[in-house]
């Protein structure tokens, strides 16, 4: 026998439906009261992953990356974010997953069947005809809706609602590593390409030294020794810029992996690093954090899912209310006969009192624990952002520092040349100058590199990219250095 169940409150559950619909539209699009550092990603931009699509990236092309393209390439191939994406997903299954207990269950079958009674031969045929022959095949059809349940159903898709929007601020917390990755990965590469030119430049240098070292000592101006210096100092020279080059290789594999695109090196990189102040202070930073941080914002979600838990599991005491409904036919039995039923219910599903009381029990420390796990993450926002901050200010002071020594080396080098080239200074001398200006060309590097590393990284601890300022830490130009 099928049963049937109706919902009586039509009304009630196409509200309901309208609610679910509104509640879940935005899936992807990153959208807040401020900019994100999680570059927006439309409905559009979501496919399903396949690894031949980036197969456009093949080194027989030559492209020129900007910093912003490098992100944009890691958001459509990165596997890491798009494993997000997808994850995402899955919890957002979760919400419709919990309003459709308020959709209708149906069973429906058919049973082949045929049933008797036991007589006696003193019984007369008549008898034994009616009561024995019953056999047929039988359909049957049911149903039944939940009408209330006193919140529980809502409790549990408010809380996969709460853990749908933790998902997605997770994969802005991805995307936010990520981008921190490219960026401190894009500065290396260009680092290592000054690096190389430091390099490059030195071997120029230590070349022409040697020539100038061969031809004092064929007028005897200075001994052999000079020539064995410069060749030594020229071939460490060249080792140096081997290693540059090596270097910089393998940055630009990391960045090209980071990118998703891992086969792929031929390209060019489009910007520099930069000089600009950021106009920001301190309080302003820990304000935006608070507001927009993905991975903060992930544990208030979580704390509040905690709390809906709590919520559904309390009210694991009350009943639920439906309607049923059944019908069934005896097709092809000698009676044909049919059934139906309908009614209105009320009823507990495997109540047990002690165990309710113990999963709110469960459900309740739960919920603690996540209150605690997000005081702890804001203090941690709190204490990254107040370093990230106090570091980008001594980074700046240091690029200043660095040029000031910058500015001394290249002096020192300029005037221990000239004494070289006018035959009164020695190898020694012109090498301690030459390694002097070097170091000093790469120690100003690194102060810009770890600038815009650092100001990366707190970009990444606020979660916003940071508004750079007119003025410059420093102005320079080619030629200073």
């Amino acid at each position: 026998m099928k049963r049937f169940y109706i919902n009586l409150s039509i009304a009630i559950l196409i509200t309901t439906i309208v609610g679910i619909n509104s509640d879940t539209t935005q899936a992807f699009g990153f959208k807040h009261k401020k900019n994100s550092q999680a570059i927006a990603v439309s409905k559009n931009h979501k496919k399903d992953y396949n690894i031949e699509d980036r197969a456009k990236y093949t080194n027989d092309i030559h492209s020129v990356f900007s910093l912003d393209d490098c992100i944009k390439i890691a958001i459509e191939y990165n596997p890491s974010i798009q494993a997000s994406f997808y994850n995402q997903d899955a919890y957002k299954s979760r919400i419709g997953q919990a309003w459709a207990n308020y959709f209708p269950s149906i069973n429906a079958g058919v049973e082949l069947s045929r049933t008797g009674n036991r007589y006696n031969k003193e019984i007369p045929p008549y008898y034994k005809r009616s009561i024995y022959n019953t056999s047929g095949y039988v359909p049957n059809i049911s149903a039944n809706m939940l009408l209330f349940d006193f919140g529980k159903t809502k409790a549990v898709a408010d809380m996969a609602k709460r853990q749908y929007e933790g998902a997605q601020e997770n994969t802005k917390e991805n995307i936010n590593i990520i981008i921190y990755d490219i960026k401190a990965t894009y500065y290396n590469i260009l680092f290592a390409q000054a690096q190389v030119q430091v390099y490059q430049d030195t071997v120029k240098d230590y070349e022409l030294q040697l020539s100038q070292a061969k031809g004092f000592y064929e007028y005897g101006k200075k001994p052999k020794l000079d020539i064995v210096t410069a060749e030594y100092n020229l071939g460490k020279a060249k080792l140096n810029l081997v290693k540059a080059e090596d270097i910089l290789k393998v940055a630009k594999i990391r960045l090209s992996k980071i990118m998703g695109i891992p086969e792929y090196i031929n390209y060019e990189l489009s910007d520099e690093m930069s000089l600009n102040k950021f106009g920001i202070d301190s309080d302003e930073a820990i304000k935006l954090a608070f507001e927009l941080r993905p991975e903060l914002i992930s544990a208030q979600k979580e704390m509040e899912a905690a709390k809906m838990n709590l919520r559904a599991e309390k009210r694991n005491f009350t009943p639920n209310i439906g309607i049923f409904g059944s019908y069934g036919n005896n097709l092809g039995s000698e009676y044909d006969v049919q059934t139906g039923q309908f009614g209105v219910g009320l009823n507990y599903n495997g109540l047990n009192i002690l165990r309710i009381k113990k999963q709110v029990d469960e459900a309740r420390s739960t919920y603690n624990m996540t209150k605690a796990r997000y005081q702890e993450v804001k203090d941690t926002v709190y204490f990254n952002v107040k370093k990230c901050y106090t570091e980008l200010q001594t980074a700046a002071e240091a690029i200043v520092m660095a040029k000031l020594a910058l500015d001394q080396a290249k002096e020192q080098y300029r005037q221990v040349t000239g004494r070289y080239k006018a035959g009164v200074g020695d190898a020694i001398e012109l090498k301690d100058g030459e390694n002097t200006y070097l170091n000093a060309r790469l120690d100003f590097y690194n102060a810009v590199l770890n600038y815009n590393v650092t100001a990366a990284n707190l970009e990444q601890e606020i979660g916003i990219p940071l508004k750079q300022a007119e003025e410059k830490v420093i102005d320079i130009t080619q030629e200073d250095l």
